[in-house]
């Protein structure tokens, strides 16, 4: 075979196989759409929410639209549109992927399925915000695969190029326009629902404790508190602070239910919640692992989801979050003779939990001793220990009687 032929066939065999990719990435988006408009419809009869109701009812037309105009692309090469379904609870929103193709970051993410484990004590009004959040990362997704698609699109010579990458660019903006709708919209929901969505968490947390009254167990303690929020209340508008402190309590709480933790109370800018403290035979806490995860999962809440609306939309200020967690024996004291008066928890975990989180800093997760022995040599090397002075920390550990240790998080 000459050169010029052997360049030719090695051209030809190129442009087939990017053709072949291409409808391949097509397919992967025709089945997330296929899989989105079941969704929708199921969403449409389910939501409590008037306004969401409406704009899904206006989305539905506009996916299957986008389903038409995936098939008629994809005959185009003379190959049949897929009619399968993708499994959307593998679905998870990072803005950080928009480079890695759709497939390969559904199949390596958390999966939203997970989260709706989680939704079973949740009031229908804090269950459509779930839904709302898993709403949003799918119509991230497909916007970022339509992003893709156009890219490889236009760099390509194939029939009808201009009149494809039209249709493509139609569906992207739709999904732009659903992505832009749901930022803007979902903390003036969460603002409306504020009253039921607080009222649920407590109430989760008041009847577990209601079965421990005038008994001491162990528990594991943790304060998130928001930081800065002294100073923002002297600097912007007060609608604007009571805003921000209901995203940052609603994540929080949505944290700690997600895995199997129980809020006591918000106390101004802070959220104290706690996890059931059952010991193994060496004392080990075996909830700590989880504290500490539902720690992280906190930091990520404020860093992913809250700042990305608020700061970039609403300029408002960035929000840190810092964590102190301890545990240890607590006195369940109930105050009122009344079934439904208020529960709360007593112990020197309590007040330790609150002095860790004091002197913890932003966007960090510190904990005592009693958690960090509680933990497996991985989870332990994530952390180190805190150097304190004498006049900050006057705690000690009753079983040694010598300071009580306290660990910081190494990133």
């Amino acid at each position: 075979m000459s050169t010029s032929n052997s360049e030719n066939y090695d051209n030809n065999s190129n442009r087939i196989q990017s053709e072949l990719d291409l409808v391949r990435e097509l397919n992967d988006l025709l089945s997330i759409t296929n899989a989105a408009a079941l969704r929708i419809a199921s969403r449409i009869d389910k939501t409590p929410i008037q306004e969401v109701k409406q704009i899904l009812k206006k989305h539905l037309n506009e996916t299957n639209m986008q389903k038409i105009r995936l098939k008629e692309i994809i005959r185009q090469f003379g190959i049949e549109p897929t009619n399968a379904n993708a499994d959307l609870s593998l679905s998870y929103v990072s803005t950080n992927t928009t480079t890695i193709p759709l497939q390969i970051r559904i199949s390596e993410n958390t999966k939203i399925g997970a989260q709706n484990k989680s939704t079973k004590h949740f009031l229908p009004e804090e269950n459509e915000l779930v839904q709302m959040r898993q709403d949003f990362t799918i119509n991230h997704d497909e916007l970022v695969a339509y992003e893709s698609l156009i890219r490889k699109m236009q760099i390509m010579k194939i029939p009808h190029q201009q009149e494809n990458l039209s249709l493509l660019e139609k569906s992207m903006k739709e999904e732009e326009s659903m992505v832009y709708w749901y930022k803007m919209h979902t903390p003036l929901i969460l603002d409306n629902l504020w009253p039921k969505v607080i009222h649920t968490s407590i109430r989760r947390g008041q009847k577990f404790l209601l079965n421990y009254t005038n008994k001491k167990i162990p528990l594991i303690i943790m304060y998130a508190d928001l930081v800065g929020s002294t100073n923002m209340s002297m600097t912007i508008p007060v609608d604007n602070l009571v805003t921000i402190i209901r995203a940052f309590d609603h994540q929080i709480s949505h944290a700690v239910d997600s895995l199997g933790g129980y809020v006591l109370k918000y106390v101004g800018d802070a959220v104290i919640s706690f996890f059931p403290g059952s010991t193994d035979n060496e004392d080990r806490y075996l909830a700590s692992g989880t504290s500490v995860e539902c720690g992280r999962l906190m930091i990520d809440a404020i860093k992913d989801k809250i700042n990305s609306i608020l700061n970039e939309l609403y300029q408002y200020p960035e929000l840190f979050v810092k964590i102190g967690i301890d545990a240890g024996e607590n006195a369940i004291v109930q105050y009122g003779y009344e079934q439904n008066s208020l529960i709360d928890i007593l112990g020197y975990s309590m007040n330790i939990a609150s002095k860790i989180m004091s002197i913890t800093g932003a966007n960090k997760v510190s904990i005592g001793e009693n958690i960090y022995k509680s933990l497996d040599p991985d989870a332990q090397s994530k952390f180190h220990e805190l150097s304190i002075s004498d006049d900050r920390w006057k705690y000690v550990n009753y079983g040694t009687n010598r300071p009580y240790k306290v660990y910081t998080s190494n990133i």
